[in-house]
């Protein structure tokens, strides 16, 4: 049995999104764009609604959020976001490999972008096989 469970983000839960998102995403944000509060906010709100948000958990603890897009050919990880003080424990690794283990049985792709000043993200991909496979000014975009 892996180290983590995931299960459907409640609508009780949008506290928890916004600190992981504010707490995972800020130090990216201000310096590509700007940070400002109420705009994300309303971001996670709309990725809240999108009803594709799993809380991740390992015992009784939630330490992140998974928000896939899916396909008939894809999985696009939208977001994996883990609290800092559970990040650098493999976690994210292993529901990572869990995934391109899940869509290569299934004959898919897995895609996701990463920030191109996220180096460790983009290094950690790199390292579980994903290639970038195009750019934007802001983002790679890697697939496996």
């Amino acid at each position: 049995m892996p180290p983590y469970s995931t299960r459907k983000a409640l609508s009780s839960d949008l506290n928890f999104l916004t600190q992981v998102h504010h707490t995972t995403l800020k130090q990216y944000v201000e310096k590509i764009w700007h940070w400002e509060e109420s705009i994300q906010d309303e971001f996670v709100k709309r990725e809240f609604e999108t009803g594709r948000i799993e809380i991740i958990q390992a015992g009784n603890t939630d330490f992140g959020y998974l928000h896939l897009a899916k396909t008939e050919e894809k999985v696009q990880i939208v977001n994996i976001l883990i609290l800092p003080e559970h990040q650098g424990k493999g976690l994210g690794t292993t529901i990572i490999k869990d995934l391109i283990a899940k869509t290569k049985s299934a004959n898919m792709t897995l895609e996701l972008g990463v920030f191109k000043i996220n180096t460790k993200a983009k290094s950690l991909y790199e390292k579980l096989g994903f290639k970038t496979f195009n750019e934007t000014k802001t983002h790679y975009q890697m697939r496996i």
